[in-house]
């Protein structure tokens, strides 16, 4: 089994032994929403206005002095109501390259012990939902749930508040397919005391690299987690092919299974992964 250290191979032709050796690379976060870098979200939701039975989603800042946090979230407890239905929606999202869009969560749950008598809806859980979309529009996006996917029903894996000193914090990571322009999430609250604290939305790339003197440009993952892209790779200047190179992008970002490559020209000399 090859090391974390690097993976090594061997490429033959009838004129040349070329050896390589190099580190397996880590996938990159292309980040496509972030909600730590905004001074302001103002996202849609539903209910609001006067004619809203409940106070739904409201916006306000998280902030953690002894972490240097100050974010911009939505919190959310309307546990003394019944049949709570609040929807927040994020702005529409281009896919760019994505063909695997992730969403992570940064959020807190309030434990429903803490509302002796006083909760009749109380939830500890809420939902992700998406719509792909093939065009943004200046109108909100339709808040009918037929008109959404089910990510996810997302609890709090790490732990609820049980005191009003405690601070808990929950990451959950999704990944949903995407084939259209972007993507509207929502998330769904039906009566949980939630807030979220951060919510950051990217793709995944095998970045670029240089092998055996082979150029492999900064690739997206495939649609399917479990699924490769074969990638080309081209010579690097002053350099020609002595096999076809040829690598696998995998699901998580990382290149994987060399084969082939490129060697210095006559007359050029190696210098790292260049010909001079």
């Amino acid at each position: 089994m090859a090391s974390s250290r690097g993976r090594c191979g061997k490429v033959f032709s009838v004129l040349a032994l070329v050896f390589f050796c190099f580190r397996q690379s880590v996938g990159k976060q292309v980040v496509l929403l972030d909600t730590t870098h905004e001074s302001s979200l103002d996202w849609t939701k539903y209910p609001y206005g006067p004619q809203a039975r409940t106070p739904g989603w409201v916006e306000e800042s998280f902030t953690n002095f002894e972490q240097g946090i100050n974010w911009r979230s939505f919190v959310v407890c309307d546990v003394a109501y019944t049949n709570v239905n609040n929807w927040l929606w994020t702005p529409f999202i281009k896919r760019g390259d994505a063909s695997r869009m992730y969403i992570e969560i940064k959020f807190s749950m309030r434990d429903c012990n803490l509302f002796p008598g006083m909760a009749l809806s109380c939830k500890e859980t809420f939902s992700l939902l998406y719509y792909e979309f093939d065009a943004a529009t200046k109108e909100p996006p339709p808040w009918e749930p037929e008109s959404y996917k089910l990510v996810d029903r997302i609890a709090a894996d790490e732990g609820r508040f049980t005191s009003s000193n405690e601070v808990i914090i929950n990451t959950e990571v999704r990944s949903i397919p995407v084939t259209k322009k972007g993507v509207y999430f929502a998330f769904r609250d039906q009566g949980a005391c939630l807030s979220l604290i951060a919510i950051k939305v990217y793709y995944v790339t095998c970045p670029n690299t240089t092998i055996n003197f082979a150029f492999f440009s900064d690739t997206s993952t495939s649609e399917q987690v479990t699924e490769i892209v074969e990638v080309e790779g081209q010579c690097v200047p002053n350099a020609e092919v002595v096999e076809l190179p040829k690598m696998l992008c995998k699901g998580d970002g990382n290149w994987t299974l060399l084969a082939g490559g490129c060697k210095c020209m006559p007359g050029y000399e190696a210098v790292g992964q260049t010909c001079e």
